[in-house]
């Protein structure tokens, strides 16, 4: 799982690099000085995206999408059962523990739970960074973008619990993921093209 999950981190990032290199060779109408407030909230929100994308990984190649099929509540419950100890053990075989026993159900919950959890940390923080990016002229468009795609992407994501994951809103899912890193770059960039 872990070889796996890194290798969509790695496809992200060279996603990444594309609007960025793209980006540079544009010209783009600088942002006045006053966005440079927002360089460590747009950096921040990149991280905490990147962690989201890394447990989403984590979550598809354990095979753990269905660990939880209700929504707010994940098995009737706000905690249930989890074993995240054997859910986050990164070097291991697939749907095995470390020391080669099946994984247990409760592992699978502690890694679907951690995802949806973490996934409000990242509708705020994105959803933060955007709106303030939406006051600036500049970056209302790339902003908007974000506002759509994370209140959609959101939305995917617990359709894919309602209707226990069909195959389309997972790919769909993967790809709102690939939209919001490339917006969140374009926005990183666009903010440091500050006015002299």
């Amino acid at each position: 799982p872990v070889i796996v999950t890194i290798h969509l981190l790695l496809g992200m990032a060279l996603l990444a690099l594309v609007p960025w290199l793209g980006a540079r060779l544009s010209d783009h109408p600088p942002v006045p000085r006053s966005a440079s407030v927002l360089l460590i909230p747009a950096s921040l929100a990149t991280v905490v995206l990147a962690i989201q994308i890394a447990l989403g990984g984590w979550v598809s190649t354990n095979y753990a999408a269905l660990a939880c099929t209700d929504f707010p509540l994940c098995q009737g419950e706000l905690f249930p059962q989890m074993d995240f100890a054997n859910g986050f053990t990164l070097w291991r075989d697939l749907g095995m523990t470390a020391h080669g026993d099946y994984l247990p159900f409760p592992a699978l919950t502690a890694i679907h739970w951690t995802h949806r959890a973490f996934a409000f940390i990242v509708v705020a923080s994105v959803a933060w960074v955007a709106l303030r990016a939406f006051k600036v002229d500049v970056l209302r468009k790339t902003a908007r973008g974000l506002l759509v795609m994370i209140a959609l992407q959101f939305a995917i994501g617990m359709s894919t619990v309602f209707l226990n994951l069909p195959l389309a809103l997972a790919v769909a899912h993967n790809g709102g993921a690939a939209l919001l890193v490339i917006l969140l770059v374009m926005l990183n960039h666009k903010i440091r093209t500050v006015q002299r």
